[in-house]
């Protein structure tokens, strides 16, 4: 006996199409759960038949069959190219022989059955495609920000080391001083290991990474044990500690003593058999936090570590009214080579009187600076030394020397016989160019040699350079 289904459907009719079906569709590629897949396949051909057999009939009640076979992930053109075949072929035999109206049926259905599944394909094709761009877009955006997050990390942190960099210390500084509460303190140590130029040559460069890396290790672990802090490699031979919330300058020199320690301490490599001895110097500021920019507080702390040069000292604190005067003198050393050129370095005389008659019987050249508004006066207390340090000593003295000896020869031809009394610096009588120079100045000014008087200290006449004197008195007697 033949069963049938609710609409009158041959149940092992349907089986047999449905595995045939199944079958196809499994050579056009993966059909995942194969029980799963027949049910599927048995029941869209139920709806089929149902379709055919109703009443009024509706073709396009075999689309949704279309879009469910696509559901059911069976969806490739090529499941469409063998199912319309089978299902033309099979489908009139399970409305049986009794219902042409309903096997003229089959094909509109199977237009509307093909319509329903390309619709569902596209559809599904479509939200695929959206599917893919959104993948990619997320995984751009995810490239994007990895690649973002790789250049910050490598904005900010130093490549020999690891440690974070300048940058990365300036913006540390700005958000510090930006979210302290008032009273707060800060304190930076500005560490610079001496000679590393000298030491990175003889080790080579790659070595003197290596070195640096090392030394970043050990300040690692100082840092970790002081109250909250950043340890930045500022390049070269120089780190940086920042202390947030610091009690006072103290505090900061046991900062620098302990960093001083770690790296002398340090493991270092051996050259020609010496294991190698590190010396660091720091330069140290520490100061409320308001009121003063990032970089004035690196540009501190780069002055506290210049200070350390004269007398090789472990370290030095910042001084404000120090660096006050060091800056007025940096000012003056570099208007003064111009300030000689435009003549702004004149003598000013002071007479000298004879005890018997109280006449003036002499003047001595004392050297002034009077600038043109440009340049704040200076006294001869500040200049002088500078003129030694910079260099400019020799020409401003003979300029001095040359200005005294054209007044002196305008007295004496004017009938005032003064002693014109000039002042030597040590630098100056060193220079073995000096009596060609005195001897060129009186030719060129017509002032007699015995008309000139050269003052020097005690201390040059004592130490100074004895073969000059003795030259310069025998000389001025021939003149």
């Amino acid at each position: 006996m033949t069963r049938t289904g609710s609409h009158g459907a041959d149940e092992p009719a349907l089986d047999a199409v449905a595995r045939q079906w199944l079958r196809q569709v499994a050579e056009q590629g993966f059909v995942p759960r194969r029980d799963h897949a027949r049910a599927v396949l048995r029941g869209l051909l139920r709806q089929l038949v149902t379709a055919a057999r109703a009443d009024p009939f509706d073709a396009t009640a075999a689309r949704p069959v279309g879009d469910a076979l696509v559901e059911a992930r069976m969806a490739s053109p090529h499941v469409l190219a063998v199912s319309l075949p089978l299902l033309a072929a099979r489908l009139p035999a399970l409305l049986g022989a009794g219902e042409p109206a309903a096997r003229a049926r089959v094909q509109p259905l199977l237009g509307e059955f093909a319509a329903g599944f390309t619709a569902s394909l596209r559809d599904t094709a479509m939200l695929a495609a959206e599917e893919l761009a959104r993948s990619e877009r997320v995984a751009w955006r995810d490239e994007q920000h990895r690649l973002q997050d790789r250049l910050q990390h490598a904005r900010l942190h130093d490549v020999v080391t690891g440690l974070p960099n300048r940058v990365n210390l300036r913006e540390h500084l700005r958000a510090t001083i930006a979210a302290a509460r008032p009273g707060a303190r800060i304190g930076i140590c500005l560490l610079r290991i001496d000679d590393f130029d000298n030491l990175n040559d003889a080790l080579g460069h790659q070595a003197g990474d290596d070195l640096l890396h090392t030394i970043g290790l050990r300040l690692r672990e100082v840092v970790a044990g002081a109250a909250p802090a950043l340890l930045a490699h500022l390049g070269g031979e120089q780190f940086a500690v920042a202390v947030t919330d610091t009690s006072g300058p103290d505090e900061m020199i046991k900062v620098s003593r302990l960093a001083r320690h770690a790296i002398s301490d340090a493991r270092l490599p051996w050259i020609d058999g010496y294991q190698l001895r590190l010396r660091t110097t720091a330069g140290i500021v520490e100061d409320l936090c308001a009121g003063t920019a990032p970089d004035d507080w690196l540009r501190n702390a780069h002055i506290a570590l210049a200070w350390t040069h004269p007398g090789h000292r472990p370290h030095a604190v910042f001084d404000p009214a120090r660096a006050t005067r060091d800056l007025r003198r940096h000012r003056l050393a570099a208007a003064m080579p111009a300030a000689l050129e435009r003549g702004e370095f004149v003598p000013h005389y002071q007479p000298m009187y004879a005890l018997a008659d109280h006449t003036v019987v002499a003047v001595e050249a004392l050297a002034r600076w009077q600038p043109d508004g440009r340049t704040a006066p200076a006294g001869p207390q500040e200049f002088i030394t500078l003129a030694e340090q910079t260099g400019l000593i020799r020409p401003l003295g003979q300029s001095l020397l040359g200005q005294a000896c054209r007044h002196g020869s305008a007295w004496h031809a004017a009938g005032n016989r003064l002693l014109i009394s000039v002042n030597l610096s040590p630098l100056q009588l060193a220079d073995p160019a000096l009596l060609a120079t005195i001897d060129e100045i009186l030719d060129r000014t017509g002032l007699p040699a015995a008309a000139l008087q050269l003052e020097i200290t005690e201390s040059t006449a004592i130490d100074g350079p004895n073969q000059i004197l003795d030259h310069l008195a025998p000389h001025s007697a021939r003149r």
